[in-house]
């Protein structure tokens, strides 16, 4: 049988992903931790602002940023990156709302608490949501 083998190597270069997509993400998401680090009984309302802010400055840049992303029909690694990333930001709003709220019931060391556990928590939970759905081979 007469016929023509063609081969070539293809290599996607991650770093345009790293620095136009995953480092303003890790902003974004960094920016609805500040949260945690501010008093529940002085800062209520400025805590669930910049939460609903981070909400909507992540659902913003995940149309920004999938207008510069390829088409295609499936979830692709990123794509579950960018989702969980959202449920974490959106888990930052519900922590401050419960954080407030045991404040505003006189329950601030109750609330101090609750924004101590999240400091660490939520970095951590991050961080290893970004290796699963990342995988290490990006950063490689």
């Amino acid at each position: 049988m007469a016929g023509f083998t063609y081969s070539f190597r293809v290599e996607r270069r991650h770093l345009f992903y790293v620095a136009k997509v995953i480092i303003p993400l890790v902003l974004i998401m960094a920016m609805s931790w500040v949260v945690f680090w501010m008093d529940p009984k002085e800062g209520g309302g400025t805590q669930i602002g910049i939460s609903v802010t981070a909400i909507l400055t992540l659902i913003a840049y995940t149309f920004a940023a999938g207008a510069s992303l390829p088409k295609v029909p499936y979830l692709t690694r990123l794509d579950y990156f960018i989702l969980s990333s959202t449920v974490l930001v959106f888990l930052a709003l519900v922590e401050a709302t419960v954080a407030s709220y045991q404040a505003r019931q006189g329950r601030v060391e109750l609330a101090r608490s609750i924004d101590r556990w999240s400091r660490w928590c939520f970095p951590a939970v991050f961080l290893l949501m970004a290796v699963m759905s990342l995988g290490f081979r990006l950063f490689l």
